[in-house]
């Protein structure tokens, strides 16, 4: 019986023709071939009509051919980028970063796979950009994955910055008009500093200096005064909030 093996980056026995006799078993498998993987086989005669698999064995009866299959082997991503501005390496809590693998090449049936916390750890989503909103600091990973295995990982971390926070004011003062304001203050975080004020009587300012907030002065007009100061600097939009009562004089 004759066996006919098309095997283009080899394989045992290698690409020809052979001959053996009837009712033989015989077992026939794909060699390797750098850049390449074998994705399986066709076959007439005695040969399965396809597999998957890089060995096939048989018992020849009739005469044959065994075609390998080829699939290109992936290459590996270099590194990670950061295209869309605002969306990058540094966000603020409950933004978005949209990553694109760089460097690397899909081979057969591949896809790029993105993981966080190790390569092939926790799961993503599968493509070329991922767009993704972490809740905190995250180190992600990707590779191309498919028919011919999985490469090696790219990775880069996403640092993610908390939004600013302000605490309640120490006081919520009622005083006379022109009596000196015991200093009011609020405790910030993230923040590097404060906007214009609304909302204060007159004669009374705020100052920010080592995440605190004072508001001092004495106050020259009289009425209920409710104040909002804008923090600056850091993540989220956050107002320091609060009362003043300044009475008139008898």
């Amino acid at each position: 019986m004759q066996l006919t093996v098309s095997a283009s980056h080899g394989g045992s026995p290698a690409d020809g023709t052979y001959y053996y006799a009837d009712n033989s078993s015989i077992t026939v498998s794909a060699g390797t071939y750098a850049g390449y993987c074998c994705i399986g086989w066709t076959g007439t005669g005695s040969v399965p009509a396809s597999g998957t698999a890089s060995t096939c064995t048989f018992t020849i009866t009739a005469n044959s051919t065994i075609t390998w299959l080829w699939g290109s082997v992936s290459v590996a991503p270099t590194s990670i980028t950061f295209p869309v501005p605002g969306e990058g390496q540094t966000i603020c809590e409950g933004g978005t970063t949209t990553m694109t693998e760089v460097g690397g090449t899909l081979g057969y049936n591949a896809v790029w796979a993105w993981y966080s916390a190790s390569c092939g750890g926790t799961y993503v989503g599968s493509s070329p950009t991922a767009i993704l909103s972490p809740s905190a600091t995250t180190t992600y990973f990707v590779r191309a994955e498919g028919g011919c295995g999985a490469t090696t990982c790219a990775s880069t971390t996403v640092t993610v910055i908390p939004n600013n926070t302000v605490s309640a004011a120490s006081s919520t003062p009622t005083l006379c008009i022109n009596t000196s304001l015991t200093a009011i203050t609020h405790t910030t975080t993230g923040a590097t500093g404060i906007g214009t004020p609304t909302g204060l009587p007159a004669g009374v300012t705020a100052s920010w200096a080592s995440n605190t907030i004072t508001i001092s002065g004495t106050p020259t007009a009289s009425g209920t005064f409710n104040y909002s100061i804008p923090l600056t600097g850091g993540c989220g939009t956050v107002n320091a909030t609060g009362t003043i009562t300044v009475t008139p004089n008898n």
